[in-house]
């Protein structure tokens, strides 16, 4: 499973519970038998300081998260990381495929470490690819180093020959029959795809002269999230793709942390839909009118966490800003967009 907003609300809400969480983080960029050991040697460490109530049902949890992990490596899963969450003494097991190697920590909690997921779907937010060529279409979804083929087809186009006269044009008719048929099908299951993954972002790579055609085949809901066009040829290889899309969603994230922080300006000015500091923030995920939790590096890990989990569990957005922003740094490098206001009590 890849890192999505509904996953994170879901892990959030393992804090309404009694029980206990293992959370799991693991690097495997520096290779599987490397992060095993180093696996095992941080299991006996929380083991030793569990309670023997909570140690019986670790132990009856353990296997089954060492089965998840080992599937992944039989399978030939190559990812830089892992994460899995157990929810100990209930039927809750989750696999998480992460788009960047992960600190490396195992923890036992009474909620799951989701502030590391968080931060990580933040500066790697998925992005739906729609590839075309002459030899078909391809959608993928990408965050990171990860890209994930959704859909493929394959629909020869056929070179125009070199005749002249009529049966040139009815090869330039039937050429562009055969490219109108591609684009409105490739078009109807990105959409699809799309929506079913909650994509905001999209990216279009390929033949440059077939990529405006697509655009204009697109549905308004996906066309409006276009971030960029790519030419790209599809013999280059998927890691060339990547290597590609890169600076593309890096600039596009900049330019959401941006307009969300000009946004906070705006509304801190204004007396609107904006709150600042810690006090304030709090009371307003309390009362799940936050709609966008602003958090710069100024915020400790700890803080971080309990924030996090609090507006994960209202379907908050968590935008985690780099370094010391100066809108934030004045509140604590706490901010708030909220969905509506919430007065101060008397």
């Amino acid at each position: 499973m890849q890192i999505t907003e509904k996953l994170l609300s879901e892990l959030a809400a393992l804090a309404e519970t009694e029980r206990s969480v293992l959370s799991v983080y693991l690097d495997t960029s520096r290779g599987w038998d490397y992060a095993k050991q180093l696996f095992e040697r941080e299991l006996d460490k929380r083991r030793r300081d569990l309670s023997e109530s909570e140690r019986s049902k670790f132990d009856e949890a353990l296997p089954f998260v060492r089965d998840a992990i080992n599937e992944r490596h039989a399978g030939g899963y190559d990812g830089p990381g892992l994460a899995v969450f157990c929810d100990l003494g209930a039927d809750f097991l989750e696999t998480v495929e992460l788009p960047a190697p992960p600190t490396q920590r195992v923890v036992v909690d009474d909620e799951a470490l989701i502030h590391p997921l968080a931060v990580l779907l933040d500066e790697f937010e998925p992005v739906g690819v729609i590839a075309v060529d002459n030899t078909g279409a391809r959608i993928y979804i990408a965050a990171g180093r990860a890209l994930e083929e959704s859909d493929s087809f394959r629909k020869q186009i056929k070179n125009l020959v070199k005749v002249g006269g009529w049966s040139q044009m009815r090869y330039q008719r039937r050429r562009a029959k055969q490219v109108k048929h591609l684009l409105v099908e490739t078009a109807q299951r990105a959409e699809r795809i799309f929506r079913e993954e909650g994509i905001k972002r999209v990216a279009l790579v390929g033949r440059q002269r077939m990529l405006g055609d697509l655009e204009r085949e697109l549905p308004k809901a996906v066309a409006g999230r276009i971030i960029g066009r790519i030419a790209w040829d599809v013999e280059a290889g998927e890691d060339d793709l990547l290597w590609r899309l890169g600076p593309l969603m890096e600039k596009a994230e900049r330019e959401q942390e941006e307009a969300l922080l000009e946004h906070f300006r705006g509304e801190l000015r204004r007396g609107g839909l904006a709150a600042g500091g810690l006090e304030d923030v709090q009371r307003c995920l309390t009362y799940g009118s936050v709609d966008v939790l602003l958090l710069d590096e100024g915020v400790d890990a700890e803080l971080a966490e309990e924030l996090t989990g609090k507006a994960e569990s209202t379907a908050a957005h968590v935008e985690h800003l780099p370094g010391r922003t100066d809108e934030l740094s004045s509140h604590g490098g706490v901010g708030a967009l909220l969905r509506f206001r919430v007065h101060h009590e008397d």
